[in-house]
């Protein structure tokens, strides 16, 4: 067999396979990441109005920083309303909520989502009746009473999966 006849038959398929799996696995993970960042901003998007009161949002907001590990911004922003959360004097100035909406606006830019305006995400559905099962976030007049509803039946179901 010539040179020539080697290349056309072995070498140029061989390297044809493989970069077609090489172009492959990177366009499969290019996707999976895209996904993860999308399920991220959609669970703290669905849960915005109510927040730290659901685990989905809980479990979101704790993936924020390996999910979006490439965007230094949105670290930055999370880092930030950390800090903003765990100090009770910037926590009752509740300067956390305009750290937390920048950060998810930051988000959707890095998904894609560049129609949407921080505006935009300021403005949710919350009817009145939602009130009754939810404690309002950004009201720090009564503190939270982990004897009265629906507290007592979440920390249950928090220690049964494990979590506490």
């Amino acid at each position: 067999m010539s040179g020539e006849a080697i290349l056309e038959k072995i070498v140029i398929p061989m390297v044809a396979t493989f970069a077609g799996a090489f172009l492959a696995f990177r366009y499969q993970h290019t996707i999976e990441k895209r996904r993860d960042k999308r399920t991220i901003v959609q669970s703290l998007m669905i849960f915005r109005n109510v927040g730290a009161d659901e685990l989905e949002w809980i479990k979101a907001m704790n993936a924020v920083e390996i999910v979006f590990h490439d965007n230094e911004r949105v670290r930055q922003l999370w880092a930030k309303y950390l800090e903003y959360t765990s100090d009770m004097e910037k926590f009752k100035q509740s300067r956390h909520i305009d750290v937390y909406y920048e950060m998810l606006y930051e988000m959707c830019r890095d998904c894609g989502y560049n129609q949407i305006t921080e505006s935009d995400l300021r403005q949710f559905y919350s009817p009145n009746a939602l009130s009754k099962h939810y404690h309002n976030p950004a009201s720090l007049e009564k503190p939270i009473d982990l004897n009265e509803p629906p507290y007592p039946q979440l920390l249950e179901e928090i220690s049964q999966q494990g979590l506490a």
